[in-house]
């Protein structure tokens, strides 16, 4: 409503108090403003009403819901960590860049583990990548970690799996290996 008040009346300054001070007037204008408010507030609870409480609350939606916080919070992480590093004086350069390195592989798991399609997590990547290159000056010092990054990310994920298989956790039998096809 408020973005609506702006556009009819070209006056950017409209904030929300405005709207709502209005939708207290009498007369006909505010009636108008209180029948618009009934009427949005209907449609959102036709929405809640078709909407299933479990389906807004469920351990698999909320399960997902940490994992997308997750994800968002690891993304400002490393923009965070890329600006501490462009602030960074050059003695403490090397440390900065350490804690760079850590937040942008803290930020591939959390993309990684974040529910969705392939199409979301790599909607996720190019908007981490925009925002970390957007905050600092050098554009070739950033692809080059961010590369780096990736590949020391992918390397430990390889490992963490290829580890079930070195070191499984149920005991072979003893006849296994004379097994032949």
């Amino acid at each position: 409503m408020q973005q609506k008040a702006i556009e009819t009346s070209g006056n950017p300054a409209i904030s929300f108090e405005h709207v709502a001070q209005a939708a207290l007037r009498g007369g006909p204008d505010g009636q108008k403003i209180r029948q618009t408010i009934d009427t949005l507030a209907e449609h959102e609870a036709q929405w809640l009403r078709n909407t299933p409480p479990h389906t807004l609350k469920s351990d698999r939606v909320m399960q997902s819901r940490k994992a997308e916080v997750s994800a968002f919070t690891a993304i400002h992480q490393a923009v965070i960590s890329t600006v501490a590093f462009e602030a960074a004086g050059p003695a403490e350069k090397p440390e900065a860049e350490r804690g760079l390195h850590q937040a942008l592989q803290g930020a591939y798991e959390a993309i990684d583990n974040s529910p969705g399609s392939r199409g979301d997590r790599e909607g996720l990547l190019a908007s981490m990548r925009d925002q970390v290159a957007a905050c600092t000056s050098d554009d070739t010092f950033i692809q080059r970690t961010l590369r780096d990054s990736e590949r020391t990310y992918l390397a430990a994920d390889l490992d963490k799996t290829l580890a079930r298989y070195n070191s499984p956790t149920l005991p072979r039998s003893e006849g296994l290996d004379d097994y032949s096809l």
